[in-house]
């Protein structure tokens, strides 16, 4: 039940949330790269100030604008049904082969500076067993579950309170691309993230988003991890990985309307 005094989220407070959450990220690393050199580089410090950075500012928010609301309310931590996450793995999965299509087409067309490169080289190059554990436990668990839990969480629920679903879902997806660094890495991370917010908002649990972004980065990041190359975006693979995620998509929406475990997320979730 919505608590009686808590303090609406706007959508302005919260793209400033956002923007705080995105520079308390950069003050960490920058700190920790001042105390260690190289920790710009390294997976595991970027994702525990990620994590860091984060948690301040779920906070802040829970503090400001939930104060009498738990923490598992505010997070959707709610146990979806298995049809839900099966579909979510599915569709997180398909969409990674037009995703990978449509940033290898605006490499072609915008190609990156040398710098962000080097940089991506860098972050990515696997020289040891423990970094190749360490690319696949950062990348595709950590990090996709602290994004899902501070846009589809943190700011998604307050925001329900007071804005239609569908507006909430475009919001969140949009706030989540303020910390692309270029225009083409918006564009690559903005479909994904539409459908991500979609999910979260058609089950009422924060589980199917997570565990789609997850299997979204899997993709690409297990078979590099393990020294293979990723499977090739071909059209072929393309446009049958897309008429799968168009199918799980139509799957999860039929779900969400008639199954009483997703109603009884999203009746507790208020939404």
């Amino acid at each position: 039940m919505e608590p009686k005094d808590h303090r609406p989220l706007s959508f302005a407070s919260a793209a400033v949330w956002t923007l705080v959450a995105l520079f308390l990220d950069l003050f960490f690393i920058s700190l920790t790269e001042a105390g260690r050199e190289g920790a710009f580089f390294d997976l595991v410090s970027r994702t525990t100030c990620e994590a860091l950075a984060y948690s301040i500012v779920f906070f802040g928010i829970l503090r400001l604008h939930e104060p009498n609301t738990s923490i598992r309310h505010v997070l959707a931590l709610r146990r979806p049904s298995v049809l839900a996450v099966i579909l979510a793995l599915a569709v997180g999965a398909a969409l990674s082969f037009p995703s990978e299509w449509l940033d290898q087409a605006l490499d072609a067309r915008f190609p990156r500076p040398p710098e962000e490169a080097e940089t991506l080289d860098r972050i990515l190059s696997i020289t040891t067993v423990g970094k190749r554990v360490t690319l696949i436990v950062t990348l595709v668990f950590l990090q996709p579950a602290f994004d899902e839990l501070f846009f589809r969480g943190a700011l998604f629920t307050p925001l329900r309170r007071r804005h239609r679903t569908e507006m909430v879902v475009v919001a969140t997806a949009a706030f989540e691309t303020l910390g692309s660094l270029t225009p083409r890495a918006m564009i690559s991370l903005l479909a994904a993230s539409l459908l991500f917010a979609w999910m979260r908002g058609a089950t009422g649990s924060i589980f199917p988003s997570i565990f789609a972004r997850m299997a979204y980065f899997g993709v690409a990041v297990v078979p590099m991890a393990l020294g293979r190359e990723p499977p090739k975006p071909t059209l072929v693979l393309v446009a049958a990985s897309s008429a799968v995620a168009v199918l799980g998509l139509l799957g999860m929406s039929l779900l969400s309307r008639r199954s009483t475990r997703l109603a009884a997320a999203r009746l507790e979730a208020g939404e």
